[in-house]
């Protein structure tokens, strides 16, 4: 036998060998590999609570998120546009005149409970009214006209443990008077302990009496007096 003959023939022995290799590799794999268990959670999740709020005066009603029921909630869950007037907007006021009062009501329409609920008043501004005929008083310099609209805010929830939100902070509220104006509540600015903190579905109600004082003189004819009001509830 030649030298090339046997060359040729070793290859050949070769090649077979490793296609033996390969194929028991093969089996020992499908083999040696077919015990196995699996488990899957396909439905594995986390959410987040829901605390929203619904303010509502008469026929009006608003929500944090500023589009009504439901809808997208941004990072500050702010309605900044709510039409209410919280101080009832009538006009043609006179000195020691009727007290006029607006109810508000809160809800909390999410699914989780507020722990804490307050009202922060901005300062009061006095401008011309609407339909003031063009008789503007003097009152409305340095916005001195706030100071001569009375108010107080009660807090009438059932089982409301302080009552009366401003002035007293406690037990029932006084009668409207010159102590107790929009100038002077601008200046206490928030409320926290008198607040009603809402559980899921809850509702709070607090109503607010305005009255032009009996000590308002020409000066204040034809004027408004304007304030804003936040109310919030947090976890």
């Amino acid at each position: 036998m030649s030298v090339t003959h046997h060359i040729r023939g070793n290859k050949r022995g070769l090649l077979v060998s490793v296609a033996a290799v390969v194929a028991l590799a093969t089996t020992a794999a499908f083999t040696l590999g077919a015990f196995s268990a699996t488990i899957q959670n396909p439905t594995s999740n986390f959410s987040s609570a829901t605390i929203q709020l619904e303010e509502g005066s008469g026929s009006t009603t608003c929500f944090s998120t500023g589009t009504g029921t439901g809808g997208s909630v941004t990072s500050t869950n702010t309605n900044t546009t709510c039409g209410i007037n919280v101080l009832t907007g009538t006009l043609g006021q006179i000195p020691g005149g009727t007290a006029l009062t607006s109810t508000i009501t809160l809800t909390n329409v999410g699914n989780h409970a507020a722990s804490a609920s307050s009202l922060v008043v901005g300062a009061c501004t006095a401008a011309a009214a609407t339909g003031n005929n063009g008789y503007t008083g003097a009152d409305l310099t340095g916005n001195a006209f706030c100071g001569k609209v009375d108010v107080t805010i009660a807090n009438t929830t059932s089982g409301a443990t302080d009552a009366c939100v401003y002035p007293t902070q406690t037990g029932a509220c006084p009668t409207p008077s010159t102590t107790n104006n929009l100038t002077t509540l601008a200046t206490a600015g928030t409320f926290t302990a008198p607040m009603s903190a809402l559980a899921a579905g809850a509702s709070a109600t607090y109503v607010v009496t305005v009255q032009l004082d009996s000590s308002a003189t020409n000066a204040d004819q034809g004027l408004t007096a304007t304030v804003p009001f936040t109310w919030s509830i947090s976890q």
